[in-house]
């Protein structure tokens, strides 16, 4: 079921961002651990910035490039403790293993594509505003 609109897609994106980002503070990641989670949190926010959702600037990528996007962030979260070597510590591995699921379930449950009704209010609504 899909039931996650853009606008709050785009608010878990930014918390999903700023969350990686001070992990390392939170957590008390350090090395590896705490570069994975700066460049992923960067990176997240950086595509979540250019995405054609309503809480983006630049509009550049479709929405649901984004969630391909997402799909593979969910991924690489999946893979990271064991492709970099930090599976052994419980609390990186599980908070990098959370996370992955967690954006595999926003994936999911996300409306990436825009349904029929909902065009046609906005195109109403822009259609009534122009007229005036």
């Amino acid at each position: 079921m899909k039931f996650l609109s853009p606008t709050v897609h785009g608010v878990v994106d930014y918390a999903l961002g700023a969350l990686l980002l001070l992990a390392p503070l939170l957590f008390g990641f350090t090395g590896v651990v705490a570069t994975l989670c700066y460049v992923l949190g960067a990176g997240h926010i950086s595509y979540s910035l250019i995405t054609r959702y309503p809480l983006s600037i630049l509009k550049l990528i479709p929405f649901p490039v984004h969630g391909v996007i997402e799909s593979v962030a969910a991924v690489v979260l999946l893979a990271a403790p064991w492709l970099f070597d930090f599976a052994d510590d419980a609390l990186a591995r599980n908070f990098f293993v959370v996370n992955a699921i967690a954006v595999g379930i926003v994936v999911a449950v996300t409306r990436y594509r825009t349904v029929p009704e909902e065009e046609q209010a906005r195109t109403g609504r822009a259609q009534v505003s122009a007229r005036t």
